[in-house]
């Protein structure tokens, strides 16, 4: 049986809540680990606040379609 370990994910992130002068288009990316809710993840130099993960479609062998919804991550 497969592990979470073994799967890989293709991930569209989107950016909500950015400024009107200063969006963000967001990101596809492949990814070894699930994100999670309150996780902060690292694209385009900036971090992002995950905020919600839903599975696009169910793994197949080792690989999942996920869409991310995020924020930009307040600074520490």
């Amino acid at each position: 049986m497969m592990t979470e370990d073994e799967v890989f994910y293709q991930v569209s992130f989107v950016v909500i809540g950015s400024p009107i002068d200063n969006p963000h288009p967001g990101a596809i990316m492949s990814v070894d680990k699930r994100p999670e809710v309150g996780e902060i993840v690292r694209f385009g130099g900036e971090n992002f606040e995950v905020l919600e993960v839903q599975e696009l479609t169910p793994v197949t062998g080792n690989f999942g379609f996920l869409h991310v919804t995020c924020r930009r991550a307040q600074p520490a």
